[in-house]
């Protein structure tokens, strides 16, 4: 197997490391030797800070490097559902995470489980629920990669809800502050000015 830094300073180009973010999961996924996420993620950070897809693609790589646990039983729990939702059914893939949640609470994927939840809730409209899923994957107890994502879309779906400016506002903010060389940063922080000029007027 190829390591994950490996498999990163390999490609020759974006393009090809691009690719890997590309790559659904594996029907039997093996054990992958890597290096530790830490060390992975703050060396990529500070070589691609501001690419997005490439940031994706480590997520993928450093997702299957940490899910080792139970024997890699939450893994697989996942990507059936990262496959189900590939292949339109949502409603199957809610429920698998749903359940893998109940079972593994402790598991090292349980926010990957709730960000994946959060985003099947937004596409149903359930905005509530995609806000506390959200919520959940960004609070600073949790320690998540996904936090960025989480505050983003926590902020978005206050907006799309009806919700209060100020709040989204809020979660727009907490993003720049906490996590300001995310590849999410410029946009949120656009969208942000945007808001504040509306609320102006």
């Amino acid at each position: 197997d190829t390591s994950a830094q490996a498999m990163f300073h390999s490609a020759s180009t974006d393009r090809d490391r691009a690719g890997i973010a590309c790559c659904r999961f594996p029907k039997a996924v093996r054990p992958v030797r890597a290096c530790s996420a830490p060390q992975c993620g703050a060396d990529f950070a500070q070589r691609f800070p501001r690419n997005l897809r490439l940031t994706i693609a480590l997520e993928r790589v450093l997702l299957i490097k940490d899910g080792r646990d139970f024997d890699d039983e939450p893994l697989r729990i996942y990507a059936r559902a990262d496959q189900m939702r590939a292949e339109g059914h949502a409603d199957s893939a809610e429920a698998a995470l749903t359940a893998g949640l109940a079972r593994y609470p402790g598991a090292h994927l349980r926010y990957h489980y709730r960000f994946a939840l959060a985003e099947l809730a937004r596409d149903k409209g359930n905005h509530a629920e995609a806000i506390e899923q959200a919520l959940a994957v960004a609070d600073t107890a949790a320690g998540s990669r996904l936090a960025p994502a989480a505050l983003r879309l926590a902020g978005d779906e206050t907006l799309a809800s009806g919700g209060p400016p100020e709040r989204a506002s809020g979660y727009y903010q907490a993003l720049l502050e906490r996590f300001p060389d995310s590849p999410l940063a410029p946009a949120v922080r656009e969208r942000l000015l945007q808001i504040r000029k509306k609320m102006q007027l």
